[in-house]
């Protein structure tokens, strides 16, 4: 695998998600690149990947629309057929201390990152073909939430659990259901942070240095692959040993 195998990439325009979309279209997917608004970056990432012999397009949709996120997978089938692995990536940072943040940044949160990720998933497993694999891109922070990060944990934690019910649903039709869990990763949503915080956490790291989004597109790889077939329901740590 793959032999004209389709994935789609949400928010495979930027970061860690522009980092698995070339990972995989070089190892032979049919890519779908989604994005939002960054179509400059989702259309260079295409013309990349096609350069290279690859099979790519770009899709805008807003995640947060049953019916976008609908028009992303009837795109997609009708482009490249049927669809065999969805990386649900795209997501929101935010937040701060809990006593200054607002309603108003919950609701963002939750609305990008817990809404657009059930709506994404759901659809995959709704569409993808027996056999499937379906990836979640969760946080080091689910699992360990740090000072100023509760309502972004928070969001990543609730898709975590969901997957885990998925994946009794699916195993049925074989298809696998699975998080990876990052640590603090440049470029992505770590890009803007202060010199400070970056310093902060690459020391947690045993490696001292912050991840990149290949260190986590060679698990999200793996983890589409027939040699994952017997993981489903499972957290797969990708932060350099940071919450050790």
């Amino acid at each position: 695998m793959p032999a004209n195998k389709t994935v789609i990439v949400t928010g495979g325009s930027g970061g860690i998600g522009a980092g698995i979309c070339r990972k995989l279209a070089g190892s032979g997917w049919n890519t779908v690149v989604h994005y939002h608004s960054d179509q400059d970056s989702a259309d260079q990432i295409v013309q990349d990947i096609q350069a290279a012999g690859g099979r790519s397009f770009a899709v805008s949709a807003d995640l947060g629309q049953e019916s976008q996120v609908a028009g992303l997978f009837d795109t997609t089938q009708r482009e490249f057929g049927e669809i065999h692995s969805v990386v649900a990536n795209a997501g929101v940072g935010g937040g701060g201390p809990i006593v200054e943040t607002t309603l108003a940044d919950l609701q963002h949160l939750l609305s990008i990152n817990v809404v657009g990720a059930y709506l994404t998933i759901r659809e995959a497993a709704r569409r993808i073909e027996t056999g499937g694999r379906i990836v979640f891109i969760s946080s080091q922070l689910a699992e360990r939430p740090r000072e100023g990060t509760g309502l972004y944990a928070a969001t990543k934690a609730a898709i975590d659990a969901m997957i885990v019910s998925m994946s009794h649903e699916l195993g049925s039709r074989g298809i696998t259901i699975n998080s990876v869990r990052p640590g603090a990763t440049e470029p992505g949503m770590f890009a803007g942070s202060s010199p400070e915080r970056k310093a902060f956490f690459r020391d947690l790291s045993p490696f001292k240095r912050l991840g990149h989004p290949d260190d986590v597109a060679g698990v999200v790889e793996f983890l589409l692959s027939d040699e994952a077939r017997w993981m489903t329901g499972q957290h797969l740590r990708v932060d350099g040993g940071a919450s050790n």
